[in-house]
């Protein structure tokens, strides 16, 4: 006679279902930290190789044609007017400069730098930004930002560049012009474009002039501020850059308490002297430090 055996089937008790959805939650989490932090590595990464692309290209330029170039670090805006990215300009100087007086009753001399023809204007992907200290009035202790576009109300930021002289050397000055500031004419029009009401018509003899009368000379100030997108404020020129995370940077202050500008550096200087990525300069040769 055959003897029927029953195999009982035991399945998962709600417990252990509980238990296992609980473990793939956590591993799910960890992942997703892992692959954020993995992300935001690989975009500094990126963002420190096209700088340095650009400063190398720069260099390159300043030794072939003999003259003085710069990289210059201009906020635009994205085409939905809320975000901001960095631009990548080259630009050189081609002899033009202008005495003025400086606002204080003393003649300066102005140098025009014109971006490069056909060297291609390079970006870094928004969230990431460049700083550089404050040579421009001696401030080197505190990192300049260029100003935040998408936040009309909050205080503005300076333009920072890196200038090649014609041998291939990080200097902070134009030796052959003796100038006391740079700017750059962006579109090539020779009017400088300060704020939404102020411009300066450096191709005006009679507003500019050498030799200059009191009445012929403008008092233009030492402007480095970025006041709209299409400003073109003269620029403070930096041996030494830092590459950093701005939206984590802002994420971490309370932005809105931002009501002044020293306030503002102050903010900054303390996460990127904690978090940012350094792009420092042969002091010989001004080749960018690997």
């Amino acid at each position: 006679m055959n003897q029927r055996q029953n195999n009982s089937v035991r399945g998962f008790t709600l417990i252990e279902l509980i238990v296992v959805m609980v473990v793939m939650a956590i591993l799910a989490g960890l992942s997703a930290i892992a692959y954020r932090g993995i992300a935001k590595d690989m975009q500094m990464s990126a963002a420190v190789n096209t700088v340095t692309a650009a400063l190398d290209n720069a260099r390159a330029i300043a030794i072939k044609n003999n003259r003085y170039v710069m990289t210059v670090f201009r906020p635009r805006l994205g085409d939905d007017g809320t975000t901001q990215f960095i631009e990548l300009v080259i630009a050189e100087w081609i002899g033009d400069s202008a005495s003025a007086n400086n606002g204080s009753n003393n003649i300066w001399t102005y140098d025009r730098f014109v971006p490069v023809p056909k060297v291609l204007v390079r970006t870094i992907s928004d969230g990431v930004n460049v700083a550089g200290p404050g040579y421009g009035v001696g401030d080197d202790d505190v990192w300049w930002v260029c100003s935040y576009l998408p936040e009309a109300n909050e205080p503005k930021g300076a333009l920072v560049g890196v200038l090649y002289s014609p041998e291939g050397r990080v200097v902070v000055r134009n030796a052959e012009s003796g100038s006391d500031r740079i700017w750059v004419d962006y579109n090539r029009d020779w009017i400088q474009t300060i704020d939404a009401t102020t411009q300066i018509d450096w191709a005006d003899p009679e507003i500019v002039s050498y030799p200059w009368t009191p009445e012929a000379t403008p008092s233009i100030g030492s402007y480095f501020d970025v006041e709209i997108q299409e400003t073109e404020p003269f620029v403070s020129m930096t041996p030494i850059l830092a590459v950093f995370n701005e939206e984590e940077c802002r994420k971490l202050n309370d932005t809105a308490s931002w009501n002044d500008a020293n306030y503002r550096d102050l903010r900054y200087t303390e996460y990127i002297d904690a978090n940012a990525d350094r792009i420092q300069f042969n002091r010989y040769s001004g080749a960018v430090l690997k």
